[in-house]
């Protein structure tokens, strides 16, 4: 079983430990690689955690006319075997400032990995066997722009939105 690169940890992963600690959690790192990025503790119960990290582009219109997306890639047959309790889908959104870019806002969609797997119905994984997730965010709103499926309200992640309470 190989064991990650600890001297590296991804961004991400980071960011999302951090939001946890904030929240009274214990978070581990897993020395071998599996499955799972995050391992939590709180109140004598555990969880993992997968997280999944993308900067928002805004370089496409999708057939809805939205412009703006994130860009998450999970394989099929991960994602059906995953040992993750949850999915924290992390967007790092450019803010503007007077005269250029200067920050980024972090936008944290937390999923129990049990749902997310009910909503891959409106996808379509393709040869590669790989779902993309495209997240649109609005104001407090967020969809999935990536479905096989329109007008499905399983392409709707608004409740998912900073959902930290769904870890319990």
């Amino acid at each position: 079983m190989p064991i990650r690169n600890l001297w590296s940890l991804e961004p991400g992963e980071c960011i999302v430990a951090e939001e946890l600690l904030k929240r009274g959690f214990e978070v581990y790192f897993p020395v071998h690689d599996v499955g799972v990025d995050l391992l939590i503790v709180k109140e004598e119960k555990h969880f993992g955690i997968q997280v999944k990290e993308s900067r928002y582009y805004y370089s496409r219109r999708w057939r809805s006319g939205h412009v703006g997306h994130s860009w998450h890639q999970i394989k099929k047959e991960k994602l059906l075997k995953s040992r993750a309790d949850f999915r924290v889908f992390l967007t790092y959104i450019p803010a503007e400032a007077e005269h250029k870019t200067s920050r980024f806002e972090n936008k944290f969609l937390v999923v129990p990995s049990a749902e997310l797997r009910r909503r891959i119905s409106v996808k379509d994984p393709g040869e590669a066997q790989t779902y993309s997730f495209c997240f649109h965010f609005e104001d407090n709103r967020v969809w999935d722009e990536r479905i096989a499926v329109p007008h499905n309200g399983l392409t709707t992640y608004d409740q998912f939105i900073d959902a930290w309470s769904l870890i319990k």
